[in-house]
């Protein structure tokens, strides 16, 4: 644990911006609880099967999408009316991975919806089967994500909003990280992964009974890493259609094997 909180401090002081970063991150964190929040997850995923090695992380910032449950129509008597259809939303996340044996890596994440219109937890942990030396890796992992808001839905053609107390929604996910080095410098990782996801959404404005909506899928990404620059694309399979998500991030690696 030393070793570890010695090379993550000596990662944030060898990069002042990212000491920066997480100052903004924190500050963000912290007024999102002061405001209503929307029900996103966060399909930005940073897969990478590539082992860090026991002791040895990265922390990344960066700008994804995610899906939020679409409200269809508010009856006269309150009623919230939801089919299960899906609108994507921007989110800001932070995160990191850390070796916490020679080829098992855990991982979190905090995500922002529409920046300071909520706030999200993903944690997970992933088992690597090649060590880090080798060119092709692969991964299986899962995670397991709380979107601790609640939703402000605004009708279109409508003057005012509604706050419905949503209770929020919980992700469960298994992935598998396939990756390829093509030089030191340039990575590809293509992640099959299927989510199952819950949405606590208020049956009625005038009550507390709770209607879940629940959104099931398949989901494939593709991953490119040049250096510490990482950008993401992910196709989401629900209800016999596409939904495209794309991500970019800035990596601030605190520690390698090869240091």
């Amino acid at each position: 644990m030393n070793n570890l909180n010695g090379r993550l401090l000596k990662g944030l002081q060898l990069n002042p911006a990212l000491m920066e970063g997480v100052k903004s991150c924190l500050f963000i964190t912290l007024v999102a609880f002061s405001f209503n929040a929307c029900n996103v997850t966060n399909n930005l995923y940073v897969n990478n099967p590539v082992p860090h090695g026991k002791g040895n992380g990265d922390v990344y910032l960066g700008l994804g999408t995610g899906i939020e449950p679409k409200i269809d129509s508010i009856s006269a008597d309150g009623g919230i009316n939801s089919s299960g259809g899906t609108s994507m939303a921007p989110v800001l996340s932070f995160g990191g991975q850390f070796g916490v044996l020679k080829q098992m890596d855990v991982r979190a994440a905090i995500h922002l919806p529409y920046v300071i219109g909520g706030f999200g937890l993903r944690v997970g942990a992933q088992y690597s089967f090649f060590d880090a030396s080798s060119r092709f890796n692969a991964a299986f992992g899962t995670d397991i994500a709380f979107n601790l808001a609640k939703d402000s839905i605004i009708l279109f053609g409508s003057t005012s909003s509604l706050d419905t107390k949503s209770k929020g929604a919980i992700t469960g996910d298994f992935f598998l990280p396939l990756s390829v080095k093509i030089d030191d410098n340039f990575s590809i990782i293509l992640t099959p992964r299927y989510s199952s996801n819950v949405f606590f959404i208020l049956k009625n404005e005038n009550s507390d009974k709770i209607n879940h909506v629940r959104l099931y899928y398949p989901a494939l990404t593709l991953g490119i890493r040049i250096a510490d620059f990482y950008l993401e694309s992910t196709a989401v399979y629900y209800h016999n259609s596409f939904y495209p998500h794309l991500g970019v991030l800035w990596v601030f690696p605190s520690g390698s094997e090869d240091e």
